[in-house]
């Protein structure tokens, strides 16, 4: 099967997303939730067993909740970049959520899920750009996916010509009156993917890829989408990144064990270096919540 992206290839997520799924499970929670978690509340004497998937499930709330997903609605919801199925577990277990189809280009991930064959979840190996449903969707969700829809050394252009398309299949399978979320990182202090902001996305952790501008994020999807709600939390991901690289460290024997001593390393040293990016304000995390408009704007140059 080929898979299409103008993005991150399927070989660029196959070198990080299927390194081993034991791998991951060593220092993500128990969702396998592999974006920022939503700390707000959560205290910080209360113990990582306990607060990560509590943060974890508070943020898969906080998307249902974007896209406007009610007790007893029943919705038809598309996850794009679904991981392991942190939201398709959560939602299929949610009344809110009848149905849901998540989308992965990663073959390790689509196996993991297709294995756990959850009610209601239906996981495809496809990328956006090649997604056709056989029927509208209430509301499309996507966290840690946007990340890779532009590569390095792609012009702002070319970024912004591949975001307006996303955002136009976007409003394509989505009902009238639906909703969407966004959950993405994004350059704030740093202009380019030098420094720590490079180490993120650099080609030792993550081939190809290249954060977005709120600004392009803003041009992009202004013909096809009301923006309803924007938050920004360079610190929800600095601490969910400090967690695991706690948890990664309490398994560092096991993780040798999987990956090898340079492979622990790399990972460590990336989860370090990620958190100063944050801390640092160089990068940031948006949370968008948006409104389908009826029919696209046809807006000048």
């Amino acid at each position: 099967m080929t898979i299409t992206t103008a993005g991150s290839s399927a070989a660029d997520i196959e070198f990080h997303y299927d390194l081993g799924n034991d791998f991951y499970a060593l220092w993500l929670d128990e969702t396998l939730a592999y974006t920022a978690a939503r700390w707000d509340g959560i205290a910080r004497d209360e113990p990582d067993a306990t607060a990560l998937p509590r943060a974890q499930r508070a943020k898969l709330d906080h998307h249902l909740d974007l896209v406007g997903a009610r007790p007893g609605d029943g919705l038809r919801l598309l996850d794009v970049g679904c991981g392991w199925g942190a939201m398709l577990e959560h939602a299929s277990r949610d009344d809110r959520v009848a149905e849901v189809v998540g989308l992965t280009i990663s073959r390790a991930q689509y196996e993991f899920l297709t294995a756990r064959a959850l009610p209601g979840v239906e996981p495809r190996l496809e990328s956006w750009e090649d997604h056709t449903p056989e029927r509208a969707y209430d509301a499309v969700v996507s966290m840690g996916a946007f990340e890779h829809f532009a590569t390095a050394g792609m012009t702002r252009a070319e970024r912004l010509d591949g975001y307006a398309r996303y955002f136009e299949a976007c409003h394509r399978w989505l009902r009238p009156g639906g909703r969407m979320s966004l959950q993405t990182i994004a350059y704030d202090g740093a202009a380019d993917g030098s420094g720590p902001v490079g180490e993120f996305v650099g080609s030792d952790i993550f081939p190809g890829g290249r954060l977005p501008r709120l600004s392009e994020i803003a041009a992009a999807c202004d013909p096809y989408f009301s923006v309803v709600a924007l938050t920004a939390s360079a610190e929800d991901y600095a601490r969910t990144l400090a967690s695991w690289s706690a948890r990664l460290l309490r398994a560092r024997e096991e993780a040798e064990r999987l990956v090898g001593p340079e492979g622990y390393r790399r990972y460590r040293r990336y989860l370090r270096a990620s958190e100063v990016t944050f801390l640092r304000g160089a990068a940031t995390l948006y949370r968008i919540g948006f409104r389908r408009r009826a029919e696209p704007l046809r807006l000048s140059v």
